[in-house]
């Protein structure tokens, strides 16, 4: 297919589902990180976690970036990490793809690497991270020459950069965030196993526009024969059990019970209660396969194809540090296991309660309700055996070249 032709195909496809690629849209993936701008708050948290995911997989996307088609004469290795938050998950792995590729196509060759993310993001601890002014993880960028790193504050639900230009893309557990909310959930903030047939037809659907829409944009964005990782927040069945598990489900019961409890006192009303709602939805492994399956589906026909795709679980480090503590130094202690665990996960959290309260309240009763709701979300768990509590994290990981 014809680039002309190619790009005519993704924009009947956004003008359908009433996605445009020009209108400054505010989607509900635009979330603030907790913590003070700057402070490097995700990186000390919930980074953390992440980023061992990019280590398992690190040699693995290294073997197979070697057969991007680049010329280093006449064109810049263009890499881009779309949902990067504050760099810390992706700038270890970045600067040893950067490595790998200047040891093939030699010191002189040119690379731009473009950090995507929501306009609220925290630019400003990104930018401090990859110069190293944030020291921690360790950097690339003062150590290379010919490297040249830009941002995009551009939701990824349109396109970030001119078509055709990019080598390689990861986007490492941002897919699972969708570009609006679906449905309300009357009694949780994200789909329970007893949610109605009409909730979860309505999630589902979404997600699998949302889906594509994210991989047409990304196909048009990339060179042929380029590269692109995803590894989303999933759904699978657990082999043990049988129960369906996802991404923090543990964690999402206990905001879920708590709010709940906050509505049902008077605390939040029954409406903040529904804008609360998480426009998330954790796929399974079919229905991220779907679209490259379907020879005849829109997205097979734009170029990509699917090279691989697994389940991965990454251990909840929260708890692997509680249980070392315990086991070696036989301190059982819950109630730190409790505040790391909520401040990993607060990064992700705070932005929807506050943004879903009634704007008739003050900015300052907004925070006070989030905070103690946070605080109770802490001294409950401090209670509870971690063991019960234990939540690895859960992804499905896809690798993807445009023919």
């Amino acid at each position: 297919m014809s680039i002309r032709l190619f790009s005519s195909a993704i924009l009947t496809h956004l003008r359908l589902h009433k996605i445009s690629v020009f209108a400054p849209v505010r989607y509900s993936r635009g979330f603030a990180p907790f913590g003070k701008p700057g402070s490097g708050n995700y990186g000390r948290t919930l980074g953390k976690q992440t980023v061992g995911l990019m280590e398992l997989l690190r040699d693995k996307i290294l073997n197979r970036v070697k057969s991007i088609p680049f010329n280093a004469k006449d064109s810049v290795f263009s890499i881009g990490d779309y949902g990067a938050a504050d760099g810390s998950a992706s700038v270890p792995f970045i600067g040893q793809l950067v490595a790998n590729l200047k040891d093939q196509h030699g010191p002189e060759a040119q690379f731009q690497v473009i950090y995507e993310d929501t306009e609220v993001n925290d630019f400003n601890s990104l930018f401090k991270r990859v110069s190293g002014i944030i020291p921690d993880p360790q950097v690339y960028l003062p150590d290379m020459d010919n490297v040249y790193v830009l941002a995009s504050g551009t939701d990824f639900y349109k396109q970030c950069v001119p078509s055709n230009s990019m080598h390689f893309i990861m986007c490492m557990i941002s897919l699972h965030w969708l570009s609006e909310t679906p449905v309300k959930y009357n009694n949780s903030l994200y789909k329970y196993p007893e949610s109605s047939a009409e909730e979860k037809i309505a999630l589902d659907r979404q997600a699998e526009i949302d889906l594509e829409t994210f991989l047409l944009l990304r196909s048009r964005e990339m060179k042929q024969g380029g590269l692109l990782i995803i590894c989303a927040g999933c759904e699978i069945n657990d082999m043990n059990t049988g129960e369906v598990k996802y991404l923090s489900d543990t964690l999402l019961t206990f905001l879920t019970e708590i709010w709940k409890e906050y509505r049902d006192s008077g605390k939040i009303s029954n409406d903040e209660f529904l804008n609360t709602n998480l426009s998330l939805c954790f796929r399974n492994m079919d229905q991220l396969r779907k679209p490259f399956d379907d020879k005849l589906s829109a997205v097979s026909k734009s170029g990509l194809c699917l090279l691989s795709a697994e389940t991965v679980i990454i251990p909840d480090i929260v708890y692997t540090a509680w249980k070392d503590k315990k086991d070696k130094k036989g301190i059982d202690d819950r109630e730190e296991f409790a505040r790391l665990y909520v401040a990993t996960h607060r990064n992700w959290g705070n932005h929807t309660f506050l943004n879903g309260l009634s704007d008739s309240r003050s900015q300052e009763e907004k925070e006070k309700i989030v905070d103690g709701f946070y605080d109770k979300v802490e001294k409950r768990m401090s209670k509870i055996n971690p063991e019960e509590i234990k939540d690895d994290f859960r992804f499905i990981c896809l690798v993807v070249t445009k023919k």
